[in-house]
């Protein structure tokens, strides 16, 4: 979602059976915010009250991998083929081709809560197939377009889906590897996707809207040779990862990465944003990129402070949910003719998922309200994501509101 892309028409293609399949944004969101509700539901069921819940290895696994790849991987494909048609400013991934994908995620899904009762084949060949489809069609457009500066995204997530084989072979004893490096790991690869596309659209979006409000201010410095060095930060941590999952050379290169990382937020001005909230929202979420790098490295570190496990929920539960929530709820409005406006569901989703994390981050500093503290954080998680899809399925499910010309990225 380049602020400087070409407007896209909205208006829904012919071939599309349904507005439903007329963006992979509304059916891949969507699949997201159901997950979400899913595998936490079904996990905390099973650990609480004994239910029988799928196992990859451990149930933990199964629900860790369906956090991360599952959750994750629907929320990166439909921001992705999106982000695509503004950057190519060719018609988006539509109709029979976005049914094949969507239903290739289904059958990930499936593989994967079958997993220990499949062939281990059929296991990653189901699992991996949508990363698989997806990076193929993001390729294919963006060859098509010539547009070939944006394949750092596709390179970025062709990693993710590499860590995504590795972790599930790990979990299931085909390949002797550490199955909390590779989730480690896997978690740190998609904050890099978020910093690369986190430093394209914050700033972009807040200037536009510091310009348009007319704010007296200084404007969000534009992604740069800073940006660069923020994002070598965050290889730089990845690689001290896999060579030491818990040496100390990785805290400090995570404590360093939360640094850079830190300062590159207050670059963007956010603190001018509160009077506009989903402008506010892409700051507050991106503010869980150096907290939770910060986090890990003292994890790392100082491990009778707080556990990696904690640490990493501030990077999941906090960067990646509370990002996909902003930038969910403003690509379902911006592309369906909607004004640019957080209403009550995404201000409550917002906000519940984002507490969440705070609650779930304190568990780990003081382990004595443990049960009680863990259980308010997933009340607030499963009420945040209902929300959304209480507020966005029917914008999802149905056609957009207005015909336009074209809706300008922002």
């Amino acid at each position: 979602m380049n602020a400087n892309a070409t407007p896209i028409s909205i208006t829904e293609p012919q071939k599309s059976p349904h507005p439903f399949w007329s963006g992979a944004f509304r059916p891949l969101f969507l699949c997201a915010g159901l997950l979400a509700i899913v595998a936490v539901v079904w996990w905390v069921a099973g650990f609480v009250h004994g239910y029988g819940v799928p196992s990859l290895g451990t149930s933990s696994y199964w629900h860790a991998h369906e956090m991360i790849f599952g959750f994750g991987g629907a929320a990166i494909g439909g921001f992705l083929l999106t982000a695509i048609a503004n950057w190519t400013a060719r018609p988006p991934i539509a109709g029979p081709m976005l049914m094949a994908l969507t239903l290739t995620w289904l059958v990930g899904r499936l593989a994967i809560g079958l997993a220990e009762n499949l062939p281990f084949l059929a296991v990653i060949c189901g699992a991996l197939a949508y990363f698989a489809f997806l990076i193929a069609l993001a390729m294919r457009e963006l060859i098509a377009a010539r547009n070939f500066k944006n394949m750092r995204v596709i390179a970025v997530i062709s990693v993710i889906a590499l860590f995504d084989g590795l972790f599930i072979a790990s979990c299931l004893d085909v390949i002797a590897l550490d199955p909390v490096m590779l989730y480690q790991t896997a978690i740190l690869a998609i904050i890099l996707l978020i910093s690369l596309i986190g430093g394209r659209v914050i700033p972009a979006f807040t200037r536009n809207w510091m310009t348009r409000e007319q704010i007296a201010a200084p404007l969000p410095a534009m992604f740069g040779r800073f940006d660069m060095i923020c994002l070598a930060s965050v290889v730089v941590t990845i690689l001290a990862g896999i060579i030491s999952p818990y040496g100390a050379l990785f805290g400090y290169c995570a404590l360093a990465a939360s640094l850079l990382h830190a300062v590159r937020l207050i670059r963007w001005r956010g603190i001018h944003s509160w009077r506009e909230p989903i402008v506010a929202m892409l700051h507050l979420g991106y503010f869980w990129v150096p907290v939770g790098l910060a986090l890990l490295g003292t994890a790392i570190l100082w491990p009778d402070m707080l556990g990696s496990r904690d640490a990493l929920h501030a990077l999941t539960g906090g960067a990646m949910a509370c990002m996909i929530i902003a930038i969910a709820g403003r690509a379902a409005l911006g592309h369906t003719g909607r004004e640019l406006r957080a209403g009550i569901a995404l201000n409550s989703a917002f906000g519940l998922i984002w507490l969440s994390t705070v609650a779930r981050v304190a568990v780990g500093f003081d382990g004595s309200a443990y049960v009680s503290v863990l259980a308010i954080a997933t009340l607030m998680w499963i009420g945040g994501w209902l929300a959304f899809l209480i507020g966005y399925a029917p914008v999802l499910l149905g056609p957009s509101q207005k015909k336009t010309r074209g809706i300008p990225v922002r």
